[in-house]
């Protein structure tokens, strides 16, 4: 997998992904630094089926074009360790081996990938590691190969939501980035391109003021393990993806957190007057990682 792979051609990729509750699609064009939405697919349908799938590209005019989709957040785990002393050529498997113990699958079921993250404070480097299960990998893959369509690479959500974070950091600054979705929600910190951390927010079923409040205690926790941890990656703001109903949740992280807070305004990073399914808040949260997946380059062939 090149789940970290930096853009490097002229070509971007459209995406063709699951979403919760069916499918998404959308591919963007124009200027790199606020491209355009230029089209825009929803499904119920889950993503399942050779059918499907076509449709969905047509509709968004990528049917010849290089693909991305996202891994279900199920089907992998991300760890953060030192980066064992060896060669580069020696180190994938160093890492295969160093996080046997540390995934909940088994190790022989597993692809890896990893970035290093920025070292300081004389601190030992460091790996931000993805590892997803072979056979969830494969699972995605089956109908894109069914249908003829060209999937290039398989995303995950830690890594597009890094993608739109970088394009929020103030330069010598890092972000936090917390995106919610129901009582389950993930927070990553950026510094420039790079992903420092990631956290998955876990609300187990609350609701209302007590799922705020919740959240918010643990985003406190995490923006204080980055700041002990990281100091050298001075902490910037938090910045609220886009959700229905967000107003409460963001007055209780402002009430939590030692930074400020800031909700998204997707606005000042794309253009989305092409599509007035992309207007709402709710809309935007269901599809704010395939637009931050949407932003990633083909690679070469």
């Amino acid at each position: 997998m090149a789940w970290f792979q930096r853009p490097n051609a002229d070509q971007r990729m459209a995406v063709v992904s699951p979403v919760p509750g069916g499918a998404g699609a959308l591919r963007l064009e124009g200027d790199a630094r606020r491209p355009r939405l230029a089209a825009f697919a929803w499904s119920h349908t889950p993503l399942a089926s050779s059918d499907t799938l076509n449709q969905l590209a047509q509709q968004i005019g990528a049917r010849d074009a290089p693909l991305s989709a996202l891994l279900d957040t199920a089907q992998y785990q991300t760890v953060v360790l030192e980066a064992p002393p060896v060669p580069e050529e020696e180190l994938l498997g160093a890492v295969r081996w160093k996080i046997r113990d540390m995934i909940n699958f088994h190790i022989d079921d597993a692809v890896l990938d990893h970035v290093p993250v920025p070292a300081g404070g004389g601190r030992t480097p460091s790996l931000y590691v993805v590892a997803a299960r072979s056979s969830a990998v494969r699972e995605l893959a089956k109908p894109f190969q069914e249908a003829n369509l060209h999937l290039e690479v398989i995303d995950v959500r830690e890594s597009a939501q890094n993608a739109l974070a970088a394009r929020l950091a103030p330069a010598d600054y890092a972000v936090a980035l917390l995106h919610m979705e129901d009582d389950t929600g993930l927070l990553t910190f950026t510094f420039g391109p790079d992903l420092i951390l990631s956290r998955r927010i876990e609300g187990r079923g609350a609701s209302g003021d007590f799922l705020h409040e919740k959240v918010a205690l643990e985003v406190q926790r995490s923006v204080d393990y980055f700041e002990r941890q990281y100091s050298w990656f001075p902490l910037a703001k938090l910045f609220l993806a886009p959700m229905a109903g967000a107003a409460p949740l963001r007055t209780k992280l402002t009430e939590f957190l030692p930074v400020g807070v800031e909700q998204i305004d997707l606005d000042s990073l794309f253009d989305l007057g092409g599509s007035a399914d992309l207007q709402t808040p709710a809309r935007q949260n269901e599809a704010f990682h395939l637009l931050g997946a949407a932003l990633r380059e083909a690679p070469h062939p």
